[in-house]
């Protein structure tokens, strides 16, 4: 197996510093947080990356956003809207790219 200084796919992947703007969802309510997703992916800023940060799991048992927030984006990827869409490691965010 050869080895590696670095691992080679960290240049492929893409880094929540990159991002060009963020959306903070971070204190707002599930059905608030999902209307302000709603309101930036009806605005679709052609090509801009966004990192859209929300609270992480606190161990209480109440459900995050991230499964109904990545629900809501890989739709939106498949309706064209964003060419990509992923988690970031820690999961309290998602590092998005809008379309061309």
């Amino acid at each position: 197996m050869p080895y590696f200084d670095q691992n080679p796919l960290e240049k492929l992947a893409l880094q929540a510093t990159e991002a060009e703007a963020s959306l903070d969802l971070r204190g707002l309510a599930p059905d608030q947080a999902l209307r302000a997703v709603e309101h930036l992916l009806g605005q679709a800023p052609a090509g801009k990356s966004f990192l859209i940060q929300f609270d992480p799991a606190s161990g209480d048992g109440h459900e995050t956003l991230f499964l109904p927030l990545g629900k809501r984006l890989l739709r939106a990827r498949r309706e064209g809207c964003l060419e990509r869409c992923l988690p970031i490691p820690d999961g309290a965010a998602y590092f998005i790219l809008f379309a061309d």
